[in-house]
């Protein structure tokens, strides 16, 4: 068994399944294992056009010292983010990125482990993910933002809405740049905007007012009394897939009791064995 700081990751296992375990990058993962072979812990072998690493007999415990420091740190960035959650109530993946210095693949990676932990859920505003400490949470962010976007359009009396033309006032109005500036990136005084942000408040003025129409000049969101039936979506799991395979009633009856380990590992074995010849 290849036992990770603790953490079993199975016999034989692949680059995703190591950089799900332990919540990094698949180019981390495969870093990682490729170290292990080198010092002779595992062994890489092709199952069809998929690598796997199998431990090798008599070496099949990674010491800690190799992965001491990532793992350590993972856990405490784990911690970090859980606390950080509890203090803001919602961030967004810029917002993670630039607190651990990671590119927002791995900030991916980091959060599902922090929704293992049950301290996170993650709803979704145009393109941006945004982290919150709970669903009751990210429901009230969402009610403050769809206030706050409704409330500049009725106060600057605007028939037609725009991302562009709500990010304009924004950037006049003090509480709503401070609230929309804690999840896209705004500057004072600015001509353009990024895509990121449009789309941010995209999603919001669609969630208010339904499907934008086509004018002459675009795409405009007929401002209107807010929609009542909007529901935020919110993951507060991490997906997982299941293979089945479907047994004859004798080879299930055989296998009963059977450590299923062994049984895929005796499996792989033998379509390895295949390839060999």
């Amino acid at each position: 068994m290849i036992v990770i700081d603790g953490v079993e990751v199975g016999r034989c296992v692949t680059v995703r399944e190591v950089a799900t375990r332990l919540g990094i990058s698949e180019e981390s993962a495969r870093k990682r294992l490729k170290r292990m072979e080198r010092v002779g812990m595992v062994e890489r072998r092709l199952v069809g056009r998929s690598a796997v690493y199998c431990a090798k007999e008599g070496a099949a415990t990674l010491h800690a010292s190799h992965v001491r420091g990532l793992a350590v740190k993972t856990r405490r960035r784990i911690k970090q983010a859980c606390e950080l959650l509890e203090r803001e109530g919602c961030v967004s993946t810029a917002v993670l990125a630039d607190m651990f210095s990671l590119d927002s693949g791995r900030v991916f990676y980091l959060m599902k482990r922090v929704m293992e932990r049950g301290c996170a859920v993650k709803a979704i505003v145009g393109n941006t993910a945004l982290w919150c400490r709970s669903r009751a949470t990210a429901e009230e962010l969402m009610a403050h933002l769809r206030e706050t976007v409704h409330k500049l359009a009725i106060e600057n009396g605007m028939r037609y809405a725009t991302p562009l033309k709500i990010l304009r006032v924004a950037l006049r109005n003090r509480d709503a740049y401070a609230l929309l500036s804690k999840f896209v990136r705004l500057r004072r005084n600015a001509e353009m905007f990024p895509a990121t942000a449009l789309k941010f408040v995209d999603g919001i003025l669609r969630s208010l007012y339904g499907e934008p129409t086509r004018r002459r000049r675009g795409t405009v969101y007929v401002v209107s009394q807010p929609r009542a039936d909007y529901a935020v979506s919110v993951v507060d799991s991490i997906e997982t897939h299941i293979v089945q395979v479907r047994l004859p009633d004798d080879i299930a009856a055989a296998l009963q009791g059977a450590d299923i380990n062994e049984v895929v590992l005796q499996a792989i074995e033998q379509l390895l064995a295949q390839y060999r010849q």
